[in-house]
């Protein structure tokens, strides 16, 4: 026992000596070696392979150095520290961390990781659920409790530098550091083995490495200022602009299809029956093509951007979420605003949280009048992974529809195909899948099979809905992006993981054609086939996307308006962000009933409460049941006269979208219904109806 002591003592001694002749005399050594080390890990990790990490770093030693010069930057901050060995050790944890990250979202969505998704954070907490089972979750707490102890031992046992820092030679050295750093940086991109602009995200990780690529979108962001921006530009690219007479204005819905595509261009399985027969149908009667959307396996807020907006995500830094960045600071120019200028009533349609990809905030910004999200619906029927059906849509649509005299546009966004896509589960497949040796992968594509049949049927009944009403109407379908199940494009027919497929459906006849597409282009076809050309992207798109010089003063058009000096509209942004309605109707009290059998029972009335409707009393939130759309119930023993109540509709205690006027109980008052109250920060877009009304009472 004392000799297995005595040992222990004389190895830390060892290991003290090496740490002081490490600062002293090998201290870049150690530097280089850590950096070295820590980005082979790295892509280790995100390739899923020793071997392939190995394989990466012989293939491409000048970008494997340039990624590991990166860390090196980033560790050398740590010559000014006294707690060296504990500085390097946080930041090659950092990295590593980071390279954890990419792995893991890899595994799940097939995009890597980018510095905008540390943004995303409160998504994630809400879908990771979805994703993450018992084990993996175990395993992160296991992973964060090893790296804390391991800091916590680099602090207490690795001593400090044992000598005087020399500050000035340190900083020099750091100089020289980063210097060498960016000079290796712009000679890879000069000689083409490192690229400043990406293209498909995923393959341009695996070129020019996780490090260059993550701090890439780290530091660029937004879209860079063109070389020829001026105010003679802009108006060189405005000058043909001009309004044109529209014949007809019909009611114009978008339905973005999360994960759906039509899966029967799979080249490698079949099916024992087809998964999306109307879909297909569809295409065949109407006018259809291919929509070359800017993500695949995740990110479906980047395709609503695009289509929303007329912009190109490809200017944009790389893995950029302008849902985000941008768009929560500002507004611009949307198809929202552009059918405002007709007269239509905008509404956005979500089965899922509103506050997801800071949708509440955003879709202010881009001219919505009113937004419908799962807070506001009741749905109570739920995918295996926990999704709302959407065939739920098909009413929210009519209501918005029903909610207006004028016309009206509406963006509906679908949640059911989305994944994760269990790789087991007692289901009872309603399709079978055949092609795949994978049991488990096959198990995925048979729950996603599952899902995109019900989404068909789904998109049947809502065409068969809108076609008996009295009203003309346009619907278009595409989906968002493919599912995230790894497929790759020698899989496809077409070739390309980053197309879906898109169709415009009508009751009456129109000008439209067969055509591929950019999901950017989408909505100045739509319009332009309306002969709407309100907007300047939108007219510009419709007037110049054949020009070979197209992409370029588009990207003067998107700096102009997100960026400069908005030179479009004179020196001022002209769009005003609207007071955005959550859902259609208003939630609202009527009265209070506590049961008199001692239990503390109290049964709250009212009008349009869902899943997401929560009691107050005195400020205070209360543990609610939902009993049904007119009925909340909670236990509260303290009822008392004055008590003040409120319902809120959130999705948790920091993400409140709407609240009644609060209602004081009176016990005295019990037999006496009160009045519906209204909701302060609510407001409803005025319609002809809703001015008749007004004038009347007047």
């Amino acid at each position: 026992m004392l000799d297995n002591i005595k040992k222990a003592k004389e190895e830390l001694i060892k290991v003290k000596h090496f740490f002081k002749e490490t600062y002293n005399k090998h201290i870049i050594y150690m530097y280089i070696t850590v950096a070295l080390l820590v980005n082979l890990i790295i892509e280790m990790l995100a390739r899923g392979s020793f071997l392939k990490g190995i394989f990466y770093l012989i293939s491409s030693p000048y970008v494997f150095i340039c990624n590991s010069i990166i860390i090196l930057m980033t560790l050398s901050v740590t010559l000014l520290m006294r707690r060296r060995f504990f500085g390097i050790s946080i930041i090659s944890i950092v990295w590593i961390i980071f390279g954890i990250a990419n792995c893991v979202l890899l595994s799940y969505r097939v995009t890597p990781f980018t510095a905008v998704d540390m943004m995303l954070i409160d998504s994630a907490l809400d879908v990771m659920n979805k994703y993450l089972n018992t084990f993996a979750y175990i395993l992160i707490i296991a992973l964060a409790i090893l790296a804390v102890v391991g800091l916590v031992f680099v602090w207490i046992k690795v001593p400090k530098v044992n000598h005087k820092i020399n500050y000035v030679r340190n900083i020099i050295a750091i100089a020289i550091i980063w210097v060498i750093g960016f000079g290796a940086i712009n000679l890879g991109i000069a000689s083409s083995l490192l690229s400043a602009k990406f293209g498909n995200l995923a393959d341009s990780y695996r070129d020019y490495g996780f490090v260059y690529c993550f701090t890439n979108s780290l530091v660029n962001t937004g879209v860079d200022k063109p070389a020829d921006y001026s105010d003679k530009t802009i108006k060189s690219l405005t000058a043909d602009v001009e309004e044109t007479k529209v014949k007809k204005k019909p009611n114009i819905i978008f339905l973005q299809l999360e994960s759906f595509f039509d899966i029967n261009n799979m080249t490698n399985i079949t099916f024992s029956e087809n998964p999306v027969p109307y879909f297909e149908s569809l295409m065949e009667q109407y006018p259809s093509g291919y929509l070359d959307v800017p993500i695949v396996g995740a990110g479906t807020v980047n395709t609503e951007f695009e289509v929303m907006t007329g912009m190109n995500l490809d200017d944009f830094g790389p893995g950029e979420y302008p849902f985000k960045t941008i768009l929560k600071e500002t507004t611009c120019e949307s198809i929202a605003y552009n059918l405002k200028e007709y007269g239509y009533a905008t509404h956005a349609i979500h089965d899922n949280t509103a506050t997801f990809y800071s949708r509440n905030v955003v879709f202010s910004n881009l001219g919505y009048d009113t937004f419908s999200s799962i807070e506001t619906m009741n749905i109570d029927d739920f995918t295996p992974m926990g999704w709302a059906k959407d065939y739920f849509l098909t009413d929210e649509i009519v209501a918005a529809l029903d909610s207006t005299e004028e016309q009206d546009y509406i963006y509906t966004i679908s949640v059911q195909g989305h994944g994760s896509y269990p790789t087991e589960g007692d289901y009872d497949y309603p399709i079978t899948v055949s092609g795949l040796d994978d049991q488990a992968k096959t198990n995925q594509y048979q729950y996603y099979v599952w899902q995109i049949n019900e989404m068909d049927k789904f998109i049947q009944k809502l065409v068969e809905t809108l076609s008996k009403r009295d009203e003309d109407t346009i619907l278009v379908m595409y989906g968002d992006h493919l599912p995230s199940l790894g497929i790759t494009e020698s899989e496809l027919v077409n070739g390309d993981v980053y197309q879906t497929q898109y169709v415009i459906w009508s009751n009456f006849k129109t000008k439209y054609e067969d055509e591929d597409i950019e999901a950017y282009q989408l909505q100045s076809k739509i319009l332009g086939g309306l002969n709407m050309t309100a907007g300047t992207i939108n007219n510009y798109t419709q007037k110049h996307k054949n020009d070979d010089d197209y992409a370029d003063g588009l990207q003067n058009l998107e700096y102009d308006s997100l960026y400069g000096d908005h030179l479009l509209y004179g020196g001022d942004n002209p769009y005003v962000a609207t007071d955005i309605q959550f859902g259609l109707t208003k939630v609202s009290v009527s009265s209070i009933s506590p049961m008199n059998d001692g239990s503390g029972t109290v049964y709250i009335y009212g009008k349009n409460f869902t899943n997401y409707s929560k009691v107050y009393i005195n400020d205070e939130k209360v543990s609610t049941v939902f009993i049904d759309d007119s009925t909340l119930m909670i236990n509260y023993g303290d009822l008392k006269d004055g008590d003040s109540f409120s319902v809120y509709q959130q999705n948790s205690d920091t993400h409140v979208l709407k609240k009644t006027d609060p209602i004081i109980f009176e016990s005295e008052n019990l037999a006496m219904p009160q009045e519906e109250t209204t909701i302060p920060e609510t407001t409803v877009p005025e319609t002809k109806k809703n001015r008749k009304n007004k004038k009347n009472k007047e």
